[in-house]
């Protein structure tokens, strides 16, 4: 097992985002594919002002990974077919499979691992590009359909025909069959049939063909929505809430416990914090894929 140990510095009070397959990438000077689910093993959180840092990342569900799944599908054949239809052209070297967490990632809120001066990890970045998708289909009147992809939440749009950032879970949801929200149904004339009615001397067959046609016919979950795609809109919904470091004044450095991050993706909400703080992680470097 190959561990990596990787130091963030930033100033405030914000919500911050972490790409853990670039920063281990960039520190290897080897690429790392991000649809892997990483491990954090643990870390510690340095401040002295009595800040709070809470760190999310997408839900590790079969939902959210199949959904990955279906984007990453639906890219490759993206990429597949247009070098088809284009005699002699190839991918890049690095051209891999990038998603955003959410729709409020940017390159502006986004952490690079520093050293110990607070240099980035090399004299400039590499490149790290999100994958971009095109359509073939765009709508009457406008151009192709350009956009890229993000694990939680709606997806966001600058109006009809102009995707910005596609939330794969939503998409996944909006591509599946509806489910009969009750199965089996039972007719409402069951309890009032002849032949079920013909050794009833009292009503506790039509009592009891109401119970089993009213309990366990529903799913114990939402149908329509998921945790990971709800209607709910805020920088912190739909993530889940894997860890949590709390520092003060007499105790300045404050341990991170360990957590796993679907495509290596994390946010830092940290909050009441007015000065410089630091964190530092210690990730398993090869990843599992799914």
């Amino acid at each position: 097992m190959a561990v990596m140990r990787l130091r963030f510095t930033g100033s405030g009070s914000d919500k911050y985002y972490i790409d853990l397959a670039r920063e281990i990438s960039i520190a290897q000077r080897r690429m790392a594919r991000q649809k892997q689910t990483f491990t954090v093993l643990g870390g510690y959180w340095k401040d002295q002002d009595g800040s709070t840092a809470h760190f999310n990342t997408a839900p590790l569900t079969w939902v959210n990974k199949r959904s990955v799944n279906r984007g990453f599908r639906i890219w490759r054949k993206m990429i597949a077919r247009t070098l088809a239809d284009s005699d002699g052209a190839q991918s890049g070297k690095y051209n891999d499979f990038k998603v955003y967490l959410n729709r409020y990632q940017t390159s502006s809120n986004q952490l690079s691992a520093v050293d110990a001066a607070g240099n980035i990890l090399g004299d400039a970045e590499g490149e790290w590009d999100y994958s971009t998708l095109t359509t073939e289909d765009p709508e009457t009147g406008v151009a192709p359909d350009q956009f890229e992809l993000m694990i939680v939440g709606s997806t966001r749009t600058n109006g009809a025909g102009d995707h910005e950032r596609i939330g794969l879970t939503n998409s996944w949801f909006e591509s599946r069959p509806e489910i009969q929200t009750a199965n089996p149904a039972l007719p409402a004339a069951a309890s009032a049939d002849p032949l079920a009615n013909l050794f009833d001397s009292g009503d506790v067959v039509d009592d009891r063909l109401d119970i089993i046609n009213s309990e366990g016919d529903q799913a114990p979950y939402d149908e329509n929505t998921a945790w990971g795609y709800s209607t709910v809109v805020s920088e912190t919904a739909n993530l889940q809430r894997v860890s949590s470091a709390q520092s003060s004044a007499s105790n300045p450095v404050v341990p991170v416990h360990g957590f796993q991050a679907l495509c290596g993706l994390v946010q830092v909400d940290v909050s009441n914090a007015s000065t410089g703080w630091e964190l530092v992680l210690d990730i398993e470097c090869n990843g599992v894929g799914f």
